[in-house]
């Protein structure tokens, strides 16, 4: 039997999936939660085999929250699943320890195979996320490498610079700058600014 727990700040989502899964004989619902506040306490506490889990929440639903609940002892397997794009989020959770990465618009069949792959302890990458992976040469089992240029990018737009000032900072192009900062947002696998500061910071890159 698989233990499953869900967190989405729509109760309409919620209750769909209580709906839909619940008729899996295999899964047993152990309750649900519309916010990130006091989960990782709560995965400690419940004990379950999977937890579904969308981005956008209150009280946080970034990598970052993937990351503490699964340094608890014995961690349920995470499957993400959520309105936000797979090419531009999925590597950074994949990354914090998610096993599946899923957007909404995917049909219940295919999120309850990735539930039931994650409970086996197995990833689930969508086919569509596979293509993305393999086409743009990333792994999402790897630390991304970053060029010497790229780390100084990185350190500029932690420092407030914009991508003028750094362009001319390094002689470069504007046009330039921007082609290391969509690099970066891709070897990252995140969509904003900031989201690459936070790593940096996180890993020690700002010197």
């Amino acid at each position: 039997m698989i233990r499953l727990f869900i967190v989405d700040d729509h109760e309409i989502v919620r209750q769909g999936l209580r709906q839909v899964l619940a008729e899996d004989s295999e899964i047993q619902i152990c309750g649900e939660t519309d916010t990130a506040v006091g989960l990782v306490e709560k995965a400690r506490a419940g004990r379950w085999d999977v937890l579904v889990l969308d981005i956008s929440l209150p009280g946080g639903g970034s990598p970052e929250i993937v990351k503490r609940i699964m340094e608890i002892k014995s961690p349920p397997a995470i499957v993400m699943y959520t309105m936000y794009p797979e090419d531009s989020h999925a590597i950074a959770y994949f990354r914090a320890g998610a096993r599946a990465f899923m957007n909404k618009r995917r049909s219940i069949k295919e999120l309850n195979e990735a539930i039931h792959m994650a409970a086996k302890g197995s990833r689930y990458i969508t086919p569509s996320l596979c293509r993305y992976l393999f086409d743009n040469d990333l792994n999402v089992d790897k630390d991304p490498v970053f060029s010497p240029r790229e780390l100084q990018v990185i350190r500029a737009l932690a420092g407030g610079r914009r991508a003028t000032q750094i362009a001319e900072d390094l002689r470069v192009t504007t046009s330039t700058v921007n082609t290391y900062v969509q690099r970066l947002k891709e070897k990252l696998g995140v969509c904003s600014i900031v989201e690459v500061i936070d790593f940096a910071r996180d890993n020690g890159l700002l010197g």
